[in-house]
């Protein structure tokens, strides 16, 4: 698959015409970033869409106290700079590298001029940005209402859904278990603590990333509140 096939294949950009597609490809940058450099901060001055070519990128929040929150994971084909891409505002987290990556950047005047013309690419964009906010809904509830037990239990069923269909009862992690820990909130220990606890009841099984479901049916009740 050539490089301009596997950008059409990004779902910011289904539908859009190929003479915008050239347009874009030949006007963006391509940056290549080691395992956890930063690639924006919070607070600095972006106007331009990301696209995670290939890699694995985290956004996160930090608090003054220097505790750290995932908001998200974005893989391969992933877009992020949606809300600054048409103004100037400061961006609103942290994205950093979780592994090499390679970033498609794109200049926020030439989108907005694309998408002036190419009326799909703002349903895409509105798309991506509705599935976006449905996910950080789901998470604050997580994090305001839900034990470290509860937390992991909906990760990991989002995670199969998600990767893998409702069929499938492995995954493997594309993070450590410390990354996992800022995910849902909680200490790397309590993280343990809990994976142990499960473990021992027969819920699932862990081996390093490989996480095997035993008992789905009691692991949607936990995720649930049961």
């Amino acid at each position: 698959m050539s490089f301009h096939q596997q950008i059409q294949g990004i779902s910011l950009f289904k539908g859009v015409s190929a003479e915008s597609m050239n347009l874009l490809v030949a006007q963006a940058a391509y940056k290549k970033y080691e395992a956890n450099q930063m690639v924006i901060g919070e607070t600095d001055q972006v106007r331009a869409f990301y696209v995670v070519i290939s890699g694995q990128l985290k956004l996160s929040r930090s608090s003054a106290e220097g505790k750290e929150q995932t908001l998200s994971l974005l893989g391969s084909g992933e877009p992020f700079g949606l809300c600054t891409a048409f103004a100037t505002e400061s961006f609103p987290a942290n994205a950093i590298a979780v592994e090499q990556s390679v970033l498609m950047v794109i200049p926020g005047d030439l989108v907005e001029a694309v998408a002036q013309k190419e009326p799909t690419l703002l349903l895409n964009i509105i798309q991506i940005l509705s599935r976006r906010l449905k996910e950080s809904m789901t998470l604050i509830e997580s994090l305001a209402l839900k034990e470290v037990p509860q937390r992991l239990s909906s990760f990991f069923l989002h995670t199969l859904s998600e990767k893998a269909g409702p069929a499938t009862d492995r995954l493997e992690l594309s993070i450590s278990h410390r990354e996992l820990a800022k995910i849902i909130g909680a200490t790397p220990e309590a993280l343990s603590r809990a994976l142990k606890k499960m473990s021992t009841d027969g819920i699932l099984t862990v081996q390093g990333r490989a996480i095997t479901i035993l008992e789905r049916e009691t692991l949607e009740n936990m995720a649930h509140g049961g």
